[in-house]
């Protein structure tokens, strides 16, 4: 039996709720999001699909079950199973229970964590098919002549009781990022360098920078934040710790990304 159950959102389930994670970049190391939870006791659940649950069971109340729709009714929550879906290539999500599943009341976390191999912005979703028992109660009266329970354990697990979706992901590829963009640009100097360096940021925003510097095949070796004011700032930047070769210099200033390249001898 296929139920197409309907449910209201669960609020505050999930730390953070449905916004932006933690960015990465094409064939580097994702640094990792982590998202918490508590199995809350109760949800909802749509009065339609809850009669036609209740009427294939008791096919005897089929005509008394559809005054159930247009109502909600409380969801007494036993287990929820939890699947992230539409994350990037590369990049996966482990939760800290195998298999993935919470009984009422538990806490738990999900860790997503790899090495995306695609870049774009990713919608992430958190879906569930959730056990338990429709609280009938506002209707025990009328259910009691057919012999329904005012709490009628669902037949199986349904989807969508306890789901959060519309997180997001960006991964960006470094060899798309120009020097310059629409909020500031970058410039360095000596280049190559033998160790100490200056990278001028030209902004015309005032913010917090984040600046990392990657080697050539990826790999995050630097990274720190910088506080940007209106016009020319000079950052100082030291590669003697890293190896000779070529490196990577990117910016992030309020979501705007640029990046240079340097060499070190």
């Amino acid at each position: 039996m296929t139920l197409g159950f309907a449910f209201a959102a669960t609020a505050q389930m999930y730390t953070p709720s449905a916004s932006a994670v933690a960015s990465g970049t094409l064939n580097v190391s994702y640094a990792g999001q982590v998202i918490n939870f508590t199995v809350p006791a109760t949800s909802t659940i749509d009065g339609a699909t809850v009669g036609s649950a209740v009427a294939a069971a008791f096919p005897q109340a089929a005509a008394f079950t559809g005054l159930l729709a247009g109502q909600t009714f409380p969801l007494d929550v036993s287990s929820t199973t939890l699947l992230v879906t539409g994350l990037p290539n590369g990049v996966t999500a482990a939760c800290d229970a195998s298999p993935c599943t919470y009984v009422a009341g538990a806490t738990g976390s999900i860790t997503l964590s790899g090495t995306p191999t695609q870049a774009g912005v990713f919608t992430i979703d958190i879906t569930t098919l959730t056990s338990g028992s429709a609280d009938l109660s506002a209707f025990a009266g009328q259910l009691s002549g057919f012999g329904i329970p005012s709490s009628f354990a669902l037949p199986q697990p349904v989807p969508g009781a306890l789901d959060e979706e519309g997180y997001t992901m960006s991964v960006t590829d470094p060899n798309g990022i120009k020097e310059a963009n629409g909020v500031f640009s970058l410039g360095l100097y000596p280049n190559p360098t033998e160790g100490l360096s200056t990278l001028d940021v030209n902004s015309t925003v005032a913010g917090v920078a984040t600046i990392e510097v990657y080697s050539i095949t990826g790999a995050l070796v630097q990274t720190s934040s910088r506080s940007i004011r209106v016009g020319a700032n000079r950052l100082n930047m030291d590669f003697s710790p890293v190896p000779a070769g070529i490196y990577l210099v990117k910016a992030n200033i309020n979501g705007h990304q640029a990046l240079i390249r340097t060499q070190k001898k």
